[in-house]
């Protein structure tokens, strides 16, 4: 997933540093698909693990009928929501002319397809809580393979097809998720973990979508405070102009390579702890934390010594501006030393998630996000007139700052149960 946001990167810095930019832009908005998509995703598959080691068959064909019920009208507003709010979020980050019309043309297509996006996150949950992860990173690999395909097709046309620039990607994206989804829901209904012939099953139920719901909006909320911390960044961002907008947005990119054992720890923990928290087996969690904060963290460290020294290389992958090159790789080499604590992060509160504890993961990255680098950076930008050096501190200072409460408070739960 993550080679695939970096392949539809590369083509838009091939169309020009505005198209770079405004995928760059589009992140934070497209966040919006991506938190509710995951945090329903994570909230349900929480519900199936712990369903599974309490050997509840019946209760686990409920939540895996009403999460796709839910995820479908999710889809919906989802996609209602973003066509309205997009141009007015765009102007608020201090987009407009060229810049505002080549971002709402890639983002307009991404929420018109979101439904597919959504189904396929909540069909993952359902074969994650059953401990597999190799259907979706299948998809997701044969997917990273159209994209290397669709992306020129659709960008530069051919064939028939009439050159669309970064709507093609946009395009390409969509169709590749519709594809990915019909092969994921074929793996739910083979391996018999959904009964479509009992269509009562998913006629909406408010208690069951209020259980999914209190499990998966702090998930949301958690993702969703991610795309507000992207939009307090580009906000002071826009005053050192478009081409430090364009090297975030290439940096979020190689940052994602660099944090991949984050993802798939996550996966691991959901499904593990998640199950053994169902069957009240509490040294197994132990074991299953102390396990993947191992190899997160020796992962992390060498991949992060890499992108230090080879961030000039990475970054010229991606752009032939040598501005947008040289205030990336001070930026790339400023994260690479707290790399670490995005992993230490990410899997202590994919161990809350999974015990049912979801709240804390809100509550970290809005005061990680928002509450923390707002009046910080107001002070520092707005005020003192600061570099944009004082912008990347400020975000791996409150990194490592919440990183350690994280930590403490996660190992102080897990104690108490155990």
């Amino acid at each position: 997933m993550t080679m695939y946001n970096v392949v539809d990167s590369f083509y838009a810095g091939q169309i020009s540093t505005t198209a770079l930019a405004a995928l760059g832009l589009s992140f934070p908005v497209y966040l919006m698909i991506i938190a509710s998509s995951s945090g329903t995703s994570r909230g349900t598959s929480a519900l199936i693990a712990n369903a599974i080691g309490s050997d509840d068959l019946p209760r686990q064909r409920t939540y895996i009928a009403q999460s796709l019920s839910l995820g479908f009208l999710l889809s919906i507003a989802m996609t209602i929501i973003g066509l309205v709010t997009a141009r007015p979020l765009f102007q608020l980050m201090g987009a407009d002319g060229e810049y505002l019309q080549t971002s709402l043309s890639y983002i307009r297509p991404i929420f018109m397809g979101a439904t597919f996006q959504i189904m396929s996150s909540l069909c993952n949950g359902i074969l994650v809580a059953h401990g597999d992860s190799k259907t979706f990173s299948r998809v997701l690999i044969v997917g990273f393979f159209l994209n290397l395909a669709l992306d020129p097709w659709f960008v530069y046309g051919g064939g028939g097809l009439p050159a669309m620039g970064v709507t093609g990607i946009a395009l390409a994206t969509v169709l590749i998720q519709m594809c990915g989804l019909i092969y994921i829901f074929g793996a739910v209904l083979k391996r018999g973990m959904l009964d479509v012939s009992d269509w009562k099953k998913f006629v909406p139920d408010v208690r069951v979508f209020a259980e999914i719901a209190q499990q998966a909006l702090p998930a949301s909320f958690n993702i969703m405070s991610v795309a507000l911390g992207f939009f307090v960044t580009t906000y002071f961002l826009k005053t050192f102009g478009e081409s430090t907008v364009a090297a975030y947005a290439v940096t979020t990119r190689i940052e994602q390579i660099v944090l991949l054992p984050s993802f798939g720890l996550y996966a691991a923990i959901m499904a593990l702890v998640g199950q053994n928290n169902g069957a009240k087996k509490f040294d197994r969690i132990n074991e299953t934390m102390r396990v993947c904060n191992g190899f997160g963290l020796i992962l992390t460290i060498t991949s992060s010594a890499a992108m230090f020294l080879l961030a000039d290389r990475l970054m010229g992958i991606f752009s032939d501006d040598p501005e947008v090159i040289g205030i990336g790789v001070t930026c790339l080499r400023i994260f690479a030393f707290v790399q670490w604590s995005y992993v230490m992060t990410s899997t202590h509160i994919a161990m809350l998630q999974a015990i049912k504890r979801p709240m804390y993961g809100f509550f970290e990255s809005v005061t990680r996000k928002i509450i923390l680098p707002m009046p910080l950076l107001w002070l520092f930008i707005a005020q003192w007139d600061k570099s944009v050096l004082w912008i990347w501190y400020t975000s791996a200072a409150t990194t490592v700052l919440m990183t350690l409460v994280t930590v403490m408070y996660a190992r102080s739960v897990l104690r108490k149960r155990s």
